[in-house]
């Protein structure tokens, strides 16, 4: 066995004289498609200096983005950086390099992270890494989308003004269609890893720790064969104040849906999150008033945006990335995944759809 690299104690991420350098590591959908598109619509608008990257995959891209320069291996990244105080570090390897990656990363000097989801494989791997990071002193920011959206500070601003009393019940429903990609990409196991961990993290986030109480889960139906069970799940979790969570993903919809709704002993919020990048607006309403609220909202660029600034001493860590919080979601997910029992997919006949303030 491989000695493990030594890691040396870092201080807190502060603010650098050097120029901002962004690396890529991992440059498959989350850091080609997400990661350095945001970066390069940022820098478009004089959010953060510069939209070029370093990219480190141990396979050429076939297709990267402008302003990418590739590299096979972490080590030649990190030799090519001006400094390693100057890097903000962007990791979107696969779950279970995790823990290595950090490892490297600290070694080399490098100090500020910004970490894909899901934040671990396990609960194990989950305590393991929050000490490994919190030994080697490197400042990661795990993604959290879902706190960064316009509309979940929206939701904040109507709970603490009381407009819908005390709340009572929560529903979160996050659903697509996502068939090509859970037929060809092993990748993911089930549906509890590829949209639960954003719910489960914004409610959290929003009512503080809960419990996991059940869960179902139905297979993909692969008209070829072996099937998967990547065709859904829903979780129902109870805060410790008594409020009910219930958290959706059917990847077997054939439409997009992220909308919360959050019932009060007074009213109701019905909120639609924006679907996609090429229309970046949610929409929100709330009883008692006629029309629905239309906002700007584009939450992974915000959080990314959020994560810079905090990296270069001008606002305070972003929402919903603390380590602790990543880690809990990782163990609740884990437990509903283990007591989830068999169930179908919503049926598209008499389906009853989520309308505002029905009765």
């Amino acid at each position: 066995m491989t000695a493990p690299t030594p890691v040396r104690a870092l201080p807190r991420s502060e603010p650098t004289d050097h120029p901002v350098e962004s690396v890529i590591v991992g440059y498959g959908h989350a850091g080609r498609d997400l990661h350095h598109r945001i970066l390069i619509a940022l820098a478009g608008r004089g959010a953060v200096p510069r939209g070029e990257a370093l990219v480190v995959d141990p396979v050429r891209p076939v297709d990267p983005l402008p302003g990418s320069r590739w590299l096979s291996s972490l080590p030649q990244a990190l030799a090519a950086l001006g400094s390693p105080a100057s890097a903000v570090v962007h990791v979107a390897t696969p779950v279970r390099d995790r823990a290595r990656t950090i490892r490297d990363l600290a070694a080399a000097g490098i100090r500020r992270v910004i970490m894909e989801k899901p934040f671990a494989e396990s609960p194990a791997a989950a305590r393991e890494l929050t000490d490994l990071i919190r030994d080697c002193g490197v400042d990661v920011l795990p993604v959290a989308v879902w706190p960064s959206s316009t509309i979940t500070r929206r939701v904040v601003e109507l709970l603490a003004a009381g407009r819908i009393g005390r709340p009572v019940s929560l529903h979160v429903e996050q659903s697509k269609p996502r068939f090509r990609r859970s037929f060809e990409n092993s990748a993911h196991s089930s549906a509890f890893e590829v949209e639960l961990p954003h719910q489960m993290l914004l409610a959290l986030h929003l009512f503080g720790d809960a419990e996991s109480v059940e869960a179902v889960s139905w297979p993909l139906r692969n008209p070829a064969g072996q099937d998967r069970m990547l065709g859904g799940a829903t979780v129902c979790l109870r805060h410790r104040d008594g409020l009910v969570t219930t958290l959706t993903s059917d990847l077997t919809s054939p439409v997009r849906i992220r909308r919360l709704r959050l019932r009060g002993t007074e009213g109701e919020i019905v909120a639609h999150y924006p679907i996609g990048g090429d229309d970046p607006f949610g929409q929100i309403q709330v009883t008692g008033e006629r029309d629905r609220t239309l906002l700007p909202d584009a939450p992974l660029t915000t959080f990314v945006e959020d994560c810079y600034r905090y990296f270069t001493g001008s606002e305070e860590r972003p929402a919903g990335t603390d380590l602790r919080l990543h880690a809990r979601v990782t163990e609740l997910l884990a437990a509903a995944s283990a007591a989830a029992v068999p169930g179908d997919a919503p049926s598209l006949l008499g389906r009853p759809d989520s309308h505002a303030f029905e009765e």
